[in-house]
């Protein structure tokens, strides 16, 4: 199945109001030339730090295996920040 930027943002979107929802951050996706940027976007940016970093670039497949790793990395942040445990 093919990616698009319309999957990758959508990604992003529901990434950032569930698993993201409760950080400082969240995720944006760009289209540069030929490849895509993950961007970490700072909810309230503070003085002296930028609003958002280049956090990963590559094809279309790549940032969409990044998205998802990221997605599984903070639930599993989540759950252990909350004790609970998925069986």
């Amino acid at each position: 199945m093919k990616v698009t930027e319309r999957t990758l943002v959508e990604m992003c979107r529901r990434i950032n109001n569930e698993q993201l929802k409760h950080w400082d951050s969240g995720l944006k996706v760009e289209r540069r030339a030929e490849d895509y940027v993950v961007l970490r976007i700072f909810r309230k940016p503070q003085q002296g730090r930028p609003g958002s970093l280049d956090i990963f670039n590559g094809s279309a497949r790549e940032v969409k295996a990044f998205i998802e790793g990221v997605a599984n990395a903070a639930e599993a942040a989540n759950n252990g920040a909350s004790g609970e445990v998925n069986s």
